[in-house]
C-alpha cells in the first residue's frame, strides 16, 4: 500500500469514526432538567396587612381595632417577671389582659403562646388561648398576629 492509499484509508477511517461518535453522542439520552421552582406568592391576608399598617396600641380582631389604648382614658400596666401586659379603661369597662405562657417575644418571627382576656364594653369578657407570631418590632412595640383566628395586638415591649 503506498502512502496515497494509506492516507486515503486513514482519512476515511477517521471520518467513519467521527460519524459513529457523533451518531452515538446525539442518540444518548439527555438528563432531564430540573423543574423550575414555583414562584413564591405572598399570601398575607387583608386582616394581617391591616394590622401591619396600624400603629395604635391595642387589640385587633379580623383586621379592625377592637380596643385601642387612649392615654387620656386608659391605664397601662406591664410586669415582665409575671409575663403580663394589661391596658384598661379608667372605669374598667373595657380591657385587654395578656399572659405570655412562654418566654417573652423579642424579635420578628418569634412565636409565643398567650392567654388573652378582653372585654370590649358591656357584656361578658372573652378568653382566647392562641399562638402568636411577631410580625414587626420596634424598640417600644411588638405587632403580634395569629392568622387562623385573625387576632392581633400591638403591645408595648416588656
Amino acid at each position: 500500500m503506498d502512502n496515497k492509499h494509506a492516507f486515503g484509508f486513514a482519512l476515511r477511517f477517521a471520518l467513519a469514526l467521527l460519524v459513529v461518535a457523533t451518531t452515538l453522542a446525539v442518540s444518548c439520552p439527555q438528563p432531564t432538567p430540573p423543574e423550575p421552582p414555583e414562584p413564591v406568592v405572598e399570601t398575607k391576608s387583608e386582616e394581617r396587612k391591616q394590622l401591619e399598617s396600624a400603629f395604635v396600641e391595642g387589640l385587633y380582631l379580623k383586621g379592625s381595632c377592637a380596643l385601642s389604648f387612649d392615654q387620656a382614658t386608659f391605664q397601662r400596666a406591664a410586669n415582665p417577671l409575671r409575663r403580663n401586659y394589661r391596658i384598661q379603661s379608667d372605669d374598667q369597662s373595657r380591657y385587654l389582659n395578656v399572659f405570655y405562657s412562654d418566654a417573652l417575644p423579642q424579635q420578628v418571627d418569634d412565636e409565643v403562646e398567650c392567654e388573652i382576656h378582653y372585654k370590649l364594653g358591656a357584656g361578658e369578657s372573652t378568653t382566647l388561648i392562641v399562638k402568636l407570631v411577631v410580625l414587626k418590632a420596634t424598640d417600644d412595640y411588638l405587632w403580634l398576629w395569629n392568622e387562623f383566628q385573625k387576632v392581633g395586638m400591638i403591645v408595648q415591649r416588656l
